[in-house]
């Protein structure tokens, strides 16, 4: 069955995702704090992440 124009899941949370960490600057603790996630967890979301992430952002060691 076609999506009808709607999207999965998965892209809904990966776009939420990576809506929230260019909000926050790709800051994993005030990321994961918006999310209600822990900051591992969130690390391991972005690692699944089937696509390069835009803007070339990396997870920065420390939050720095």
């Amino acid at each position: 069955m076609k999506n009808r124009g709607f999207k999965t899941l998965n892209e809904v949370r990966r776009e939420h995702i990576i809506k929230v960490l260019n909000a926050t600057g790709w800051n994993i603790k005030k990321a994961s704090a918006i999310l209600n996630v822990t900051e591992s967890f969130l690390k391991k979301e972005i690692r699944q992440l089937k696509e390069p992430v835009i803007d070339d952002h990396t997870i920065k060691k420390d939050n720095q």
